[in-house]
């Protein structure tokens, strides 16, 4: 049975591995509708850096969408998951289940 388990996670999505990348797709995976740039850096407490260059990985991989537009005057830039986002996070989260019951 650890073996399956270690299958299935051998199978989830590199991306999801880094704890910041994990905790932005767990955030946008939730969300009803798309998330802006200062929302996710007050909530999940990251440096714009960290945050701007962690979405750029997201967006090349297809997790996440992101929109930038103006609203009046000011650049406003939103984040959506996109559904292989939501599909990598539920693989994600299944192969983990799967480590942890093979471990009881």
């Amino acid at each position: 049975m650890a073996s399956l388990a270690t299958n299935d996670l051998l199978r989830a999505h590199p991306a999801l591995f880094d704890r910041v990348r994990l905790a932005i797709m767990a955030h946008l995976s939730l969300a009803k509708k798309a998330v802006d740039f200062t929302s996710l850096l007050t909530e999940l407490q990251l440096t714009r850096g960290n945050l701007s260059t962690h979405m750029k990985k997201l967006e090349e991989d297809g997790l996440v969408r992101i929109d930038k537009n103006f609203v009046g005057r000011k650049p406003r830039t939103t984040y959506l998951c996109t559904n292989k986002g939501r599909k990598a996070v539920q693989t994600y989260l299944t192969a983990v289940e799967a480590v942890l019951k093979s471990s009881l």
